[in-house]
């Protein structure tokens, strides 16, 4: 594989390298959906693609919300994301839960149906129930998509409706399972251009053996390509496939401008490379706030702790790459040599999400600011 086309096709398709226009964001929003909320964000607030849109879409995210263009739910083993609404039979058809109802579970439907929209407060009123029994059989209806929580905006105390009453024309039978899960894969290929089960297993939180079933009738019916040990798009195997010295030549050199980008828990990339990415960037005293993608590639991360005031940004720690891979260990000493090439694009990445004035990062690579 040429390595640094594969990396540039990444960051291009995931509009790192240009931002995307408000047409554009919404095939993205799409492609990248279920959209998880940024981490350590506060509740309520609405989803964003950090880096990848030429305008605030966290403000226009909060409008598509409210006009329910985009809606709230609970997919990938129960996790809080949003899509839009016009895929709900998509995303139905892939993470419906098709359990029986429990006592709790159908007293509340009951409530909606007969009473209409309410909030937990007041179905507590209804009820006599405690809002550590509500909630919970609430979330569990929402992964049956039998009630719709309305977050039209940032409040604590939101309303639940009947999901029939609200989304009367939707079919939730529409798509099969097999045919949503290669949908979703065939978008997932086209992002991350490279991938391997475990990826979107990490991602989509699939089983295992569902997803080998997707990837192998996907290559069957020539979507993908068997390739290095993982999958991509038969289109790409030729833009793949080009000149391995391009790599080396294309590549940015110590003195040139680096790209670097420090991405939250929830961001897509990271979510597709969770399974690795949380066993090689650990520290044994400080979290990890971000992971640094450096040039396209994961190369470090940014350690402090987090806190409901100001972030406290302890040091940034850098990996080297050997023979092309990425990185499995933190050893800041095999990495001197980016220390001052990196250091200017990295702090200034640090400064673009953190106010220095506020939350200052103390150290780099281990050394005092």
């Amino acid at each position: 594989m040429n390595r640094n086309t594969y990396l540039k096709l990444r960051l291009e398709r995931q509009h790192f390298t240009k931002p995307a226009g408000k047409k554009e964001y919404g095939v993205l929003f799409k492609q990248m959906s279920p959209v998880l909320c940024v981490y350590w964000s506060c509740p309520g607030s609405p989803p964003e693609l950090l880096y990848r849109a030429a305008f605030d879409d966290r403000k226009y995210c909060y409008k598509m919300r409210g006009s329910r263009t985009i809606m709230k739910g609970r997919f990938q083993n129960g996790n809080i994301a949003y899509i839009y609404a016009d895929e709900l039979e998509l995303f139905a058809a892939v993470y419906r839960k098709d359990k029986p109802l429990t006592d709790t579970e159908l007293e509340l439907c009951e409530l909606l149906n007969r009473e209409g929209p309410m909030t937990i407060h007041v179905m507590k009123e209804f009820t006599g129930m405690l809002t550590k029994e509500i909630t919970p059989a609430l979330h569990r209806l929402q992964e049956k998509f039998l009630v719709f929580e309305d977050q039209a905006d940032s409040e604590w105390d939101r309303a639940w409706y009947p999901f029939e009453s609200e989304f009367p024309d939707v079919n939730l039978e529409r798509y099969t399972k097999e045919e949503a899960e290669e949908e979703l894969v065939r978008r997932f290929v086209w992002l991350n251009v490279w991938i391997d089960a475990a990826m979107v297993r990490s991602f989509y939180r699939l089983p295992l053996k569902e997803i080998k079933g997707v990837l192998e009738r996907l290559v069957t019916n020539g979507t993908l390509a068997p390739y290095e040990g993982g999958y991509v798009r038969r289109e790409d195997l030729q833009l793949l496939e080009g000149d391995p010295s391009d790599t080396v030549e294309n590549a940015p050199k110590e003195t040139e401008k680096h790209s670097v980008f420090i991405l939250h828990k929830n961001d897509f990339l990271v979510k597709s490379n969770e399974h690795w990415l949380k066993d090689t960037f650990t520290h044994p005293e400080y979290d990890v706030l971000g992971y640094l993608l450096i040039d396209g590639a994961f190369r470090g991360c940014l350690l402090g702790h987090f806190r409901n005031g100001p972030f406290e940004l302890e040091d940034v720690a850098l990996w080297a790459e050997t023979g092309g891979e990425e990185p499995v260990c933190l050893r800041n000493e095999a990495a001197d040599g980016l220390k001052a090439a990196l250091k200017e694009d990295i702090l200034n990445a640090v400064e673009l999400l953190y106010d220095p004035g506020i939350s200052p990062l103390k150290r780099y690579m281990g050394e005092m600011l």
